[in-house]
């Protein structure tokens, strides 16, 4: 444990909960007190390691923490929930739930489900009579799920635990949803907290008069979203406390009914992974609309996926849709704002609705505080005239300390069949005034004798305001740690209405790539660069090897590769380990048609990077940016090549190896195709990808990372492929 935690010399008790962070290796297990005190309290926490920093999230809390070495002292004078961050990291947090019980053990009603202090292992507890109560004592550890159907006056309530922590994912048919209500009226979920849920941690589906407050939810499985309300009416959803591995607030309609008068308010939002509130995918209903959310606080939200989404693709009229009061703190490169309707694999209607006053007030991004990386592109897409988005307001935004009065200044794009958006900026702070920029190739990327390509990229900034400033910007190129060139951070002066040119030479190994500006300042509007270069398949003499490089930095080694007699010819020190397996896959090229798939690696799952795709108007970041499970399986987008050949070469003979293009599912007259190796290695058997020379995180499934391999034979130049 990395925490002692005493309240007036009597020492708490600190729990944990499993949590799987970014980047993804494996899970982990967060710390946290659960206490009931007389306020005003203060808490002294001993840390294991040595403070020196402290910070309480949300901090919209106005907490503060004295420190010294490795004790803290927090002063709470009310009930709250909050993150105790030390040394400017969220790892190795110690949440506090410092709470008022508000329920006293049930003696009178009608039908008593009751868990006392212990473990239970309850499987699944099915409610299906009117006038039940379910109480989880303080104490109460439940392994299992309950099931409340078709009932009336239902009461889950306590302090107590309900976890599917022993439930594996196969077994998800039966055991999905630690809460599932799903038919009710009149239904109160107060206090619990849930544990490691398969599935959906707490399903409202076709229910009225439901209220969920002050429950604690603790995610770490795919899919582990916090508070879903599915076709259901006059819900409300508040003091929630979220850490999970998806979405934390849904809307969704499940042909179970209009979605109305849905609220919710005063909740703090902790995403590991997806979107923190999401009106989507699933709409299947007449009518999605009067939902509110509001007073909230994101405090961190790490993968750059949309914070605010409607994402739809079924028949529903989705209209008075509010998002108000929402404070954002960690959340590096996300979207604020991606509303989109279109066609997706999660959509059964056979026809599609459209989108109409989605109100965006009072949001204040506050970051850490100030941002890591700048924001992704905002989005506004329709599908059709009849399909459109109409009559979207964005008032009173701040970023930063700065508030943007036109769509151009939020970083906004408004694509395809949308009409009627107003942008209103918030009185009594400065405007944000966007610094203009470009990027592009000064000079092309040539390929050298030594298999690698040089080039130079060229970033414009042009200043509009009249007066000078000073911004701080550097290049970015993913894949994270591929390539040469300047990634140090540069000054830059910006006369008055005036710009300013920054060259960056760049070696690159072939592959695919997006460069891109980035800076810690919101003023710098977000420019990006798709690159594809090139395998050339000769056996030059001099060429390098193409090195295995990952996120983390991680390098295994190289390979080089030529063409001679009809075979392909690998050359890697690797393949002499008798550890060593490699994985050949190759495809036929195919035609990209729009809304495919071309860029996706590593880190766009960790936030650092957006997808991209072949969109309706050229290239374009990707729906949803950042997960290419999303990406290529929702919305359809991987590249539909015919067949995926794979070969598998075992290590520990020889270093060179002759493989003739036939077993590649090849041919001599094949001149052109996709190919990537995968190394497997025990070193690289615990990282959650797999070691790939162009970074596909799943090549067995999605080819749009494949080199693009072109051979040559004896006497041609590379100016003649």
């Amino acid at each position: 444990m990395n925490y002692v935690v005493t309240e007036n010399g009597k020492e708490l008790p600190v729990k944990t909960a499993r949590v799987y962070p970014c980047p993804y290796h494996r899970t982990q297990l967060m710390e946290y007190v659960q206490c009931f005190p007389e306020f005003p309290v203060c808490l002294r926490i001993r840390s294991e390691k040595k403070v020196q920093s402290a910070v309480v999230r949300p901090m919209s809390l106005g907490l503060t923490v004295e420190y010294e070495n490795k004790e803290m002292l927090l002063r709470l004078d009310r009930p709250l929930k909050c993150s105790l961050e030390i040394n400017g990291t969220a790892e190795d947090n110690l949440l506090i739930l410092a709470e008022k019980k508000t329920d006293e053990r049930p003696v009178t009603d009608e039908h008593l489900v009751f868990f006392p202090p212990g473990v239970h292992r309850a499987d699944i507890v099915t409610v299906d009579r009117d006038n039940t109560t379910v109480y989880l004592e303080e104490g109460a550890y439940i392994h299992g799920k309950f099931s409340v159907r078709d009932c009336s006056h239902v009461k889950i309530c306590g302090y107590g635990v309900i976890s599917m922590e022993e439930y594996p994912v196969e077994t998800r048919p039966l055991y999905a949803r630690c809460i599932d209500v799903t038919g009710c009226c009149d239904v109160l979920i107060r206090d619990i907290t849930i544990m490691d849920s398969n599935d959906w941690s707490l399903r409202i589906c076709g229910c009225e008069d439901v209220t969920v407050d002050n429950v604690k939810i603790f995610g770490c499985r795919g899919n582990s979203d916090g508070v879903d309300v599915c076709g259901s009416k006059r819900v409300l959803v508040q003091n929630v406390f979220t850490r999970v591995w998806d979405d934390s607030l849904v809307v969704k309609a499940l042909d179970t009914g209009d979605v109305e008068d849905v609220l919710f308010r005063r909740c703090i939002l902790w995403n590991d992974f997806a979107r923190p509130m999401e009106v989507g995918v699933e709409l299947r209903a007449d009518q999605v609309h009067r939902v509110r959310f509001e007073d909230i606080d994101i405090i961190h939200s790490s993968t750059g996926y949309p914070l605010m989404g409607i994402h739809h693709g079924d028949r529903a009229v989705v209209s008075d849709i509010t998002f108000e009061n929402i404070r954002i703190e960690d959340a590096p490169g996300a979207q604020l704002f991606d509303i989109r309707i279109t066609p997706s694999f999660w959509n059964r209607d056979k026809k599609m609705g459209c989108i109409r006053n989605i109100r965006f007030k009072d949001i204040c991004l506050r970051g850490k505080p100030g941002i890591e990386l700048l924001l992704s592109e905002s989005r506004l897409q329709g599908y059709s005239p009849e399909h459109d988005i109409c009559g979207v307001s964005f008032e009173n935004i701040s970023l930063c300390g700065k508030t943007p009065g036109d769509t151009g200044a939020l970083g906004l794009k408004c694509q395809d069949y949308v009409q009627d958006i107003r942008v209103s900026p918030a009185p009594g702070i400065p405007s944000l005034e966007p610094v203009g920029t470009e990027l592009t190739v000064k000079e092309p990327f040539q390929l050298r004798e030594d298999g690698f390509y040089e080039g130079i990229l060229e970033v414009l900034l042009t200043n509009h305001a009249g007066d000078e400033r000073e911004k701080e910007v550097w290049l970015k190129i993913s894949p994270e740690h591929a390539g040469a060139y300047r990634r140090t951070r540069q000054k830059v002066y910006l006369p008055s209405e005036g710009e300013v040119r920054l060259e960056y030479s760049v070696v690159l190994q072939p592959g695919k790539y997006v460069a891109a500006l980035q800076s810690d300042d919101p003023e710098i509007q977000y420019v990006w660069k798709f690159l594809e270069l090139d395998w050339y398949l000769a056996d030059t003499g001099v060429s390098r090897p193409l090195e295995f490089v990952n996120y983390c930095g991680q390098k295994l080694g190289g390979v080089r590769a030529w063409v001679e007699e009809e075979s392909l010819v690998l050359e890697s020190p690797l393949l002499l380990r008798k550890d060593c397996t490699f994985v050949l896959y190759t495809a036929a090229p195919v035609r990209r048609q729009p809304e495919e798939v071309v860029f996706s690696v590593e880190e766009t799952d960790f936030g650092q990077v957006p997808a991209v795709i072949e969109g309706n108007h050229g290239l374009e970041t990707a729906p949803q940016l950042r997960c290419p499970l999303e990406i290529t399986l929702v919305f359809k987008n991987e590249p539909k090549v015919g067949e995926i050949h794979t070969f598998t070469i075992k290590g520990g003979e020889n270093e060179r190896l002759l493989i003739p293009l036939e077993e590649l599912g090849l041919s001599g007259k094949d001149r052109h195709f996709w190919m990537e190796i995968e190394a497997r290695l025990p070193e690289v058997e615990k990282l959650r990808y797999p070691y790939t020379l162009f970074h596909s995180v799943s090549p067995l499934t999605t080819a749009h990372m494949y080199g693009n391999c072109r051979i040559m034979k004896k006497g041609e130049r590379y100016d003649t492929i």
